[in-house]
Protein backbone atom coordinates (compact mmCIF):
# COMPACT_ATOMS: atom_id res chain seq x y z
CA UNK A 1 0.00 0.00 0.00
CA UNK A 2 1.42 3.55 -0.76
CA UNK A 3 0.81 6.73 0.89
CA UNK A 4 -0.38 9.97 -0.74
CA UNK A 5 0.56 12.81 0.96
CA UNK A 6 2.44 15.98 1.65
CA UNK A 7 5.34 16.12 3.58
CA UNK A 8 4.48 17.96 6.61
CA UNK A 9 7.92 19.85 7.37
CA UNK A 10 8.49 20.66 3.88
CA UNK A 11 5.33 22.43 4.18
CA UNK A 12 6.38 24.34 7.56
CA UNK A 13 9.26 25.84 6.01
CA UNK A 14 7.96 27.05 3.05
CA UNK A 15 5.14 28.64 5.41
CA UNK A 16 7.81 30.31 7.16
CA UNK A 17 9.79 31.11 4.70
CA UNK A 18 6.56 32.75 2.82
CA UNK A 19 6.05 34.66 6.33
CA UNK A 20 9.85 36.00 6.24
CA UNK A 21 9.71 37.16 3.25
CA UNK A 22 6.36 38.82 3.18
CA UNK A 23 8.20 40.81 6.94
CA UNK A 24 10.84 41.16 4.81
CA UNK A 25 9.08 43.32 1.74
CA UNK A 26 6.88 45.32 4.33
CA UNK A 27 10.04 46.54 6.11
CA UNK A 28 11.47 47.33 2.95
CA UNK A 29 8.21 49.31 1.73
CA UNK A 30 8.28 50.92 4.70
CA UNK A 31 11.53 52.52 5.03
CA UNK A 32 11.36 52.99 0.78
CA UNK A 33 8.11 55.17 2.13
CA UNK A 34 9.82 57.01 4.84
CA UNK A 35 13.16 57.70 2.42
CA UNK A 36 10.35 59.17 -0.74
CA UNK A 37 8.20 60.92 1.26
CA UNK A 38 11.19 62.93 3.20
CA UNK A 39 12.64 63.40 0.05
CA UNK A 40 14.53 67.38 -0.16
CA UNK A 41 13.25 67.70 -3.66
CA UNK A 42 10.68 70.30 -4.33
CA UNK A 43 8.23 70.96 -7.48
CA UNK A 44 6.02 68.79 -9.40
CA UNK A 45 8.43 66.12 -10.43
CA UNK A 46 8.36 65.53 -6.91
CA UNK A 47 5.02 65.66 -6.22
CA UNK A 48 4.14 62.85 -9.36
CA UNK A 49 7.12 60.79 -8.12
CA UNK A 50 5.76 60.33 -4.68
CA UNK A 51 2.16 60.28 -6.55
CA UNK A 52 3.41 57.14 -8.28
CA UNK A 53 5.40 55.60 -5.38
CA UNK A 54 2.02 56.21 -3.15
CA UNK A 55 -0.56 55.26 -5.89
CA UNK A 56 1.12 52.56 -7.65
CA UNK A 57 4.51 50.99 -6.17
CA UNK A 58 3.84 50.94 -2.88
CA UNK A 59 -0.47 49.17 -3.59
CA UNK A 60 1.77 46.52 -5.48
CA UNK A 61 3.78 45.84 -2.51
CA UNK A 62 1.08 45.33 -0.47
CA UNK A 63 -0.81 43.12 -2.78
CA UNK A 64 2.58 41.25 -2.66
CA UNK A 65 2.47 40.95 1.06
CA UNK A 66 -0.97 40.05 1.11
CA UNK A 67 -0.39 37.21 -1.90
CA UNK A 68 2.88 35.66 0.51
CA UNK A 69 0.63 35.85 3.58
CA UNK A 70 -2.07 34.40 2.39
CA UNK A 71 -0.37 31.45 0.88
CA UNK A 72 1.74 31.22 4.12
CA UNK A 73 -2.04 30.53 5.59
CA UNK A 74 -3.13 28.20 2.91
CA UNK A 75 0.42 26.11 3.00
CA UNK A 76 0.07 25.55 6.81
CA UNK A 77 -3.71 24.96 6.82
CA UNK A 78 -2.63 22.06 4.07
CA UNK A 79 0.17 20.70 6.77
CA UNK A 80 -2.40 20.65 9.88
CA UNK A 81 -4.76 18.87 7.60
CA UNK A 82 -2.12 16.43 6.39
CA UNK A 83 -0.97 15.66 10.12
CA UNK A 84 -4.82 15.27 11.08
CA UNK A 85 -5.23 12.92 8.25
CA UNK A 86 -1.84 10.89 9.22
CA UNK A 87 -2.59 10.49 12.99
CA UNK A 88 -6.24 9.38 11.91
CA UNK A 89 -4.77 6.41 9.57
CA UNK A 90 -1.97 5.88 12.21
Amino acid sequence: MSIVGADVPALRQLVSTLSSRARKIDNTKNQMTALIVDLPWVGPDRDRYVADWMEIHQPNLIRLIDDLTDASGRAARHADAQEAASRREG
